[in-house]
């Protein structure tokens, strides 16, 4: 490889060089470095660094001739370019990415001095890392392992370090091996087992073949074979392993096998209710979970569980599990507009209208979907703040040069703006929430102005989410595109507020966005749909996909489909243009939500895919701000979560 320091050996020029604009030769040559680099190749940026490298651009550049080769990288190579490029976001995130790399190898030495190099990282797998570390050893292995996920390879590894050391104690291991027992982490709890006193490491490797096998063999006899408390624990271990087939049976032996405490026999409980909720089958899941809070009422289940011990409950009408799952939530999660919004409704149901009340007036919101939910509930009307108005920007060309914005870097804003014209919008945004970190509002909202003017709408957007409660709520509502969108709508009958809902939750905006499986553009189509589409939709066409405007005709002809299917429902719409109508027609079949006003919203929260959930809560809410924007007229937000 080139010397980075050889090929930016005029480094002291580079402050004034920044501020100068790029040459067509360099311009061209960074195009053909980010196309490379978007490919997962790294050549053409290697050729170019040497034009680039003294130009604000530089450190991207010499971060895509780095990045893709990651896996065979050298800490040699790593530090010349931390030589070069030792601040910005560009290095920041290949120091991120190269401190992983290092601690997958276990190159201890030179994580080790990389990592003292710097801020300390803040990701729990590097954290783990770093405690595994024998040069490092920082943090608690104990507290990292117990609070990473039951999948996390790095914390794994380090605890399995930290238990050949004592630095674990055993009651976290059981805990652990629970936990990988209900994500049907059969294979790492079989490791981890090793550690395990006498005999009971063979008996997790059993368990996480059969639990049913090693309990009708083992069960009754575990606590004489085993001793108590370790019997105890493999017969818990067994009960788990069998909630991820036959929830039903698990709870049945939970409540005979011998020896087992009441949180053990809860968290089976709990388990078995969270496959069965997650699987629609909420009348035993409700039953289950309640038997959960009777069983040990001081027992916490995770989080995940609680939260579909909510949902199942609400198609069950069973309010008091409602609240009791709500009041077993932690602090910050407890206080989140959606659990606080259910709770409101759970003590309404149960004839506490005034507290209710309260709840429903303190989280009313215009910007959040429980928030137009609870203002739909207490018959306030929704009504946008006054704006500081940034509409004047929208439509301008972008402006050749870039000034600061009131103590934001202006490289760091000209950086942000030209990864997004070249399409490399994670680095773009990346750039950009670097540029925004610790910002104050007033600097965040100069910065949201000039991404504007560029153009770079995801940007403008995403400024909004750096900024709590900031009034000037219209930099996270642009409308570019207005004309192709509202003509779009118009010609399939369909409201423009509800497809620019979806283009903001889909895009950002973004006209050249592609997923990782595919789909492209504005609307974020597939190929193969947009194909169909322009079979069945000849208006259609002449429309490129790779073109804002005709991915808006292709993407609004689909919704225009969906809704021969689903009717004039958004909240159907939203669920099917996002999962696909076969899996909404399946959850309309195995959701029973019954008639009241809330019946689309307990529909919603019960979608089994997260993602799919998190998209109906951003498009309608998007859709109900854009409806004031664009004066399409009042409706109360239930029109939204309607479910016909």
């Amino acid at each position: 490889m080139r010397s980075l320091r050889g090929l930016a050996a005029a480094l002291f020029l580079v402050s004034v060089a920044a501020q100068a604009a790029l040459s067509p030769q360099q311009e061209q040559a960074l195009q053909n470095a980010a196309q490379s680099f978007s490919q997962g190749q790294y050549q053409a940026a290697a050729a170019a660094l040497p034009l680039l490298a003294n130009t604000y651009m530089g450190p991207w550049v010499a971060y895509w001739s780095l990045q893709p080769r990651l896996t065979t990288l050298t800490n040699a190579q790593f530090e010349q370019f931390a030589a070069e490029f030792p601040h910005g976001a560009a290095y920041r995130l290949l120091r991120r990415q190269w401190l992983l790399q290092l601690g997958k190898r276990q190159d201890w030495q030179n994580f080790a001095k990389v990592y003292r190099n710097g801020p300390a990282p803040q990701g729990i797998d590097l954290r783990c890392y770093a405690a595994m570390n024998p040069l490092l050893q920082v943090g608690s292995p104990a507290q990292l392992w117990s609070a990473a996920p039951a999948g996390s390879k790095a914390c794994n590894q380090m605890a399995a370090s930290a238990l050949t050391q004592g630095r674990i104690p055993q009651a976290l291991l059981w805990h652990k091996l629970a936990q990988m027992m209900v994500e049907r982490d059969f294979r790492q709890a079989s490791a981890l087992a090793q550690f395990l006193p006498g005999a009971a490491a063979a008996a997790v490797q059993a368990i996480g073949q059969s639990g049913s096998a090693w309990l009708a063999a083992n069960g009754s006899t575990a606590t004489q074979v085993y001793g108590e408390q370790t019997g105890a624990e493999l017969v818990h271990l067994a009960l788990l392993r069998l909630t991820t087939s036959q929830p039903a049976d698990a709870v049945a032996q939970a409540q005979t096998q011998p020896g087992l405490t009441s949180a053990q026999r809860a968290s089976v409980y709990y388990a078995a209710g969270w496959r069965a909720a997650r699987q629609l089958q909420s009348t035993e899941a409700s039953a289950w979970f309640a038997k959960a809070v009777r069983t040990d009422p001081s027992y916490i289940a995770a989080p995940r569980m609680l939260h579909w011990m909510v949902r199942a409950a609400l198609l069950q009408g069973n309010w008091s599990l409602v609240l009791a799952a709500v009041e077993r939530l932690p602090k910050d999660e407890a206080s989140a507009s959606q659990w606080q919004f259910w709770k409101a409704l759970a003590l309404q149901q149960s004839g506490q209208n005034s507290q209710a009340q309260q709840i429903w007036a303190r989280i009313a919101s215009p910007f959040d979907a429980y928030g137009q939910l609870a203002s739909a509930a207490i018959g306030s009307s929704l009504r946008l703040p006054p704006p500081e108005s940034i509409s004047a920007v929208f439509s301008s060309d972008p402006p050749e040069t870039v000034s600061a914005a009131n103590g934001v870097d202006a490289d760091d804003l000209r950086r942000a703006f030209k990864l997004y014209q070249l399409g490399l919008y994670f680095d773009a945004l990346w750039e950009w929430g670097q540029a925004l970190d610790q910002r104050s509002p007033a600097a965040i909202r100069a910065a949201a102005r000039q991404a504007a003017a560029h153009q770079a709408w995801l940007l403008t957007i995403n400024a909004s989410t750096h900024v709590a409660n900031d009034e000037d709520w219209q930099q996270g509502y642009v409308l570019p595109y207005r004309n192709d969108i509202l003509a779009a709508a118009s010609n399939y009958g369909l409201a423009p507020s509800f497809v620019a809902g979806v283009i903001r939750q889909e895009s950002g905006f973004a006209p050249g966005i592609s997923s990782s499986a595919g789909a492209q553009g504005i609307m974020q189509v597939m190929p193969a749909t947009a194909n169909w589409v322009q079979q069945h939709y000849p208006q259609t066409a002449s429309a490129d996909l790779q073109e804002a405007s005709g991915n808006i005709r292709i993407g609004t002809a689909y919704l225009a489909y969906l809704r021969r299917q689903f009717g004039d429902s958004p909240l159907l719409l939203a669920a099917a243009y996002n999962a696909g109508p076969g899996a909404v027609n399946h959850w309309l079949r195995k959701i029973p939500v019954g008639g009241s006003p809330w019946a689309g919203a307990i529909f919603a929260a019960n979608i089994p895919y997260q993602q799919t959930r998190d998209y109906v809560l951003a498009v309608l809410s998007n859709a109900i701000v854009y409806r004031a924007i664009l004066g399409e007229g009042a409706v109360s937000p239930l029109h939204y979560w309607k479910l016909s």
